[in-house]
């Protein structure tokens, strides 16, 4: 049983475990151009490492802390999740519940369940995607209303339930289901029966900034290197991405939860199993969370990102561990890479686990590491890539996608983890070692031998 993480006294990280850490994140915040990161590693429910490194503002020199405050984005979403079992508990709604019943105004809402929101399966797209979000978020004030109409008429962009596409509008409309269903604002609800429960103590949302002390400047990595992030206006990361914490008030989160004092067991296993949708394939993701593993141990984890924050919240549940890792800028070196390396350091013989899978082309493995280096430099064979592969890679992407891999370097490793049928073609996998991340890198090969998709999955 997962609750088991929060049981049973441990002792603190012997000091071989603490230099393996420190050194680990030394290095990611120096390749990364990262100002702070704070993290705290808790065993079978007793915090055993909790520590801060770097500056929580450059320009005044202000040292990062354990207390200092954090945007967390997307794990924002946990919370929202959380909110809407609570109040089927309560009988107040059904996850089987129509979009429409609850908000009618919504006319594609008909064939649309709150379960496919939880699980992000519903077709509905993305309203952070839209044309012009990030200076619209940064300089005006959000309302639902404002949000719903940048999607409002758009299409489904597949049938509900068919298959799974990581949508913030999803948990935007369950925020407002929580207001609707509860007769509560989002933000008081959560307040009162989420961060009161938990004992969360520092935590609040980005409207509440000023008074969340101390707290972190949110910078973004520049050519002539960091520069202060433009703040997320009020209203637009809601209940999506809105709350800001801390890593002690995070670890607090998971005990509560994974604890059984927020939601009944039978919901719990429920949120954290992965959604099958109708075509008949396992979806990694749960109700507001990632189920997957990594160097051979299963994770339940989340990530999130606003404008110059980056947040991880992993759990190991068979080695009873939690990983909770905020920085302040954003970065390929980011938190869920962190918290693995973080968790490599507290169990080294889960670097050495993961086993090559049978069946490895060499050629394609070569191919793999070339293409790495291409795109880290920039010297593109155009004629090896797919039409929509080359449609992607304008100029512009290509220019972000090279400074944002430079920090990687050449892969120190390869791992091949097999192949699965891609929509264009096979995609082959490979655990990919970098000298301050490791990722899951995808190589998609089309039928005629054109490259389809390069991607990177923490």
């Amino acid at each position: 049983m997962i609750a088991a993480i929060v049981f049973a006294a441990v002792a603190a990280l012997d000091t071989a475990a603490v230099a393996r850490v420190d050194a680990s994140v030394a290095q990611i915040m120096t390749a990364g151009h990262v100002p702070s990161i704070a993290i705290a590693v808790s065993r079978d429910g007793t915090t055993v490492y909790s520590h801060a490194y770097g500056y929580a503002n450059l320009a005044q020199r202000v040292p990062a802390t354990t207390d200092t405050h954090y945007e967390i984005g997307s794990i924002t979403k946990q919370f929202t999740a959380t909110a809407i079992l609570q109040l089927k508990e309560a009988g107040k709604l059904r996850l089987d519940d129509t979009l429409a019943r609850w908000i009618p105004e919504y006319r594609r809402g008909a064939k649309v369940t709150i379960r496919e929101l939880l699980q992000q399966t519903t077709g509905i797209p993305n309203y952070t995607a839209a044309k012009g979000f990030v200076k619209v978020a940064s300089t005006r004030t959000a309302s639902f209303a404002a949000i719903l109409a940048l999607v409002s008429n758009k299409p489904l962009e597949f049938t509900p339930g068919s298959r799974f596409a990581y949508s913030n509008t999803n948990y935007i409309l369950l925020g407002e289901i929580v207001e609707r269903a509860s007769r509560e604002s989002w933000e008081s609800y959560v307040r009162e029966h989420l961060f009161a429960m938990a004992g969360m103590t520092h935590s609040g949302f980005i409207g509440d900034e000023a008074r969340l002390q101390p707290m972190a400047t949110g910078y973004d990595a520049g050519k002539n290197g960091a520069k202060v992030s433009p703040a997320f206006g009020s209203g637009w990361a809601w209940s999506a991405g809105a709350i800001v914490s801390t890593v002690g008030d995070m670890l607090a989160w998971d005990s509560a939860l994974f604890g059984g004092r927020l939601i009944n067991a039978t919901d719990l296993a429920a949120m954290i199993a992965p959604g099958k949708p109708a075509f008949g394939k396992n979806s990694w993701y749960g109700y507001g969370w990632v189920i997957d593993s990594a160097d051979g141990h299963k994770r339940i984890w989340h990530n999130g990102g606003t404008f110059g924050y980056m947040a991880a919240n992993m759990l190991f549940p068979r080695d009873h561990t939690i990983i909770v890792v905020l920085q302040n800028n954003v970065s390929l070196a980011g938190p869920e890479s962190t918290a693995m390396r973080v968790f490599e350091a507290v169990e080294p013989s889960a670097a050495t686990a993961i086993k090559p899978a049978a069946g490895e082309d060499p050629a394609i493995t070569t191919r793999v590491r070339d293409w790495v280096n291409r795109l880290e430099t920039g010297n593109i064979d155009r004629s090896q890539l797919g039409a929509e592969m080359n449609k992607v890679l304008t100029p512009a992407f290509l220019a972000q996608v090279k400074q944002q891999i430079a920090v990687l370097g050449a892969p120190q490793q390869l791992v091949y983890l097999g192949k699965t049928n891609g929509k264009k073609g096979t995609v082959y996998s490979y655990r990919a070692v970098f000298a301050v991340a490791t990722f899951t890198l995808h190589f998609e090969v089309d039928t005629t031998g054109k490259i389809g998709g390069i991607w990177l999955s923490p």
